[in-house]
């Protein structure tokens, strides 16, 4: 819409000249051009909700584009799958057409509800995106419960948890014991400190434990139960829990989860198009070897890469392997960023510790390596499953399989690490099997 571009730039004519400008400045001004009462001012009004109806759009786009990035290759989606059930504004001149039944989009849902004093107009368009009946029940159909660990814990009760563990997952009663233990400590302390956040006005979504709250969780399961944990086996622990959690309410709510053997996110595309015609007996012994054979080979990669980068960096600097062990260990298994690493490794900035880690080309050696080692033995597996003429077709075939699968893979890490939880493990397959060589390598870190 022409005059509402014409009517933004003559708002904002220091973003025309590519100055930077808040978007909270720009959204704050806009809204309060929208409220402004007379008829004088009608037109500014529509033009400045024009604007801004534009931006929600976009911040939409953004928002499945986020969760398309998050859960789409693992959960058989992409982002544009989403976007008919948010992006249904139906035109900046919808407002002023003459209908029986006024249709109101998301997003002037999204405009008549905003309050800049409550929030920024983003953090306001994800929370409608993810809330959306519809988005909602379709990412549950993939397996998708947008809801963290945090907050699945602390509105479950240790009587539910038992019940769950026990008629869901047939855990035996000392297992189901422990595990309703660790949540009650898990609610003595983080609960304390919610209604503490309450007190004060500061509530939050609800975040990650801090190390701080990880300790006394520890503690109070001692002072209760006498078993001792330390706050990373606490960490792990109340994961593996949520994990159970979300994958029952799922369930209980219609929704898809994933069988073990099949929907594995490292299996399922080379199940879907490798089509060895086999009875299923015969399919799950090779996808179970399959299966073995992926974790095996990427660890086996993991090891040689990192083995190289640190004899390439030895060649420069001879005491760097332990700065370079411990700096891949606090980026993937604890979630600190560049910045937090950099002091705890005698660093003064943290460009000194992207440069030394220099992630993309561990992650591109790691896929190479992966590629080579898995394509040649799963060729040489397949023989004994495929007859002849199939095996021509699924020689020329797996390559391409392969590499789509790893680079879904590495994609992933990718994405993880530009948008990560802090503080908390970073939770893709590659950064997990890093951490478990990284955990065999030196224990003690």
């Amino acid at each position: 819409m022409i005059a509402a571009k014409t009517y933004f730039q003559n708002q904002f004519p220091e973003w025309t000249q590519q100055v930077n400008v808040a978007d909270t400045t720009i959204q704050r001004q806009l809204w309060q051009q929208m409220q402004q009462g007379g008829d004088i001012k009608s037109d500014h009004r529509f033009l400045a909700e024009s604007c801004l109806r534009c931006y929600i759009s976009h911040q939409i786009d953004q928002a499945c584009l986020d969760l398309g990035v998050k859960f789409g290759s693992r959960h058989g989606f992409t982002y544009e799958d989403l976007l008919p059930f948010v992006l249904d504004d139906e035109g900046l001149l919808s407002s002023n057409s003459q209908q029986s039944v006024p249709y109101r989009s998301l997003a002037m849902t999204i405009l008549q509800t905003f309050d800049p004093a409550k929030g920024t107009l983003n953090t306001w368009v994800t929370r409608y995106v993810r809330q959306h009946p519809e988005l909602k029940r379709f990412l549950l159909q993939h397996g998708v419960y947008i809801v963290s660990d945090w907050a699945l814990l602390n509105d479950t009760t240790s009587k539910r948890l038992q019940q769950i563990l026990a008629q869901v997952y047939q855990l035996t009663e000392i297992e189901i014991q422990q595990t309703c233990e660790l949540l009650q400590s898990f609610h003595a302390v983080y609960r304390e400190d919610r209604l503490k956040q309450r007190i004060a006005k500061t509530k939050q979504p609800c975040q990650p434990p801090t190390s701080e709250q990880l300790v006394r969780i520890a503690d109070d399961l001692k002072a209760c139960t006498s078993r001792t944990l330390n706050p990373e086996a606490i960490l792990r622990q109340l994961n593996a829990i949520a994990s159970k959690l979300r994958r029952y309410r799922i369930s209980a709510q219609g929704g898809t989860v994933p069988t073990v053997s099949f929907d594995q996110p490292e299996i399922q595309p080379f199940v879907d198009r490798a089509q060895v015609d086999q009875d299923d007996e015969e399919k799950i012994e090779f996808l179970k070897y399959y299966q073995n054979q992926f974790i095996e080979c990427l660890d086996q990669a993991i090891l040689q890469v990192i083995s190289d980068s640190i004899s390439k960096l030895q060649r420069k600097r001879s005491s760097v392997e332990q700065l370079f062990i411990t700096a891949l260990h606090l980026f993937h298994c604890q979630g600190q960023s560049m910045s937090q690493i950099a002091p705890q490794i005698g660093f003064q900035k943290q460009y000194e510790v992207t440069r030394l880690l220099k992630l993309n080309d561990l992650r591109a050696d790691i896929r190479q390596r992966l590629l080579v080692m898995l394509r040649s033995r799963i060729v040489e597996c397949a023989k004994m499953y495929a007859n002849s003429e199939r095996l021509q077709s699924l020689d020329q075939q797996v390559e391409v399989i392969l590499d789509e699968q790893i680079t879904s893979i590495i994609q992933e890490a990718e994405s993880e690490a530009k948008n990560p939880v802090r503080n908390q493990p970073l939770r893709g397959l590659l950064a997990r099997r890093i951490c478990s060589y990284l955990d065999s390598r030196n224990p003690n870190l």
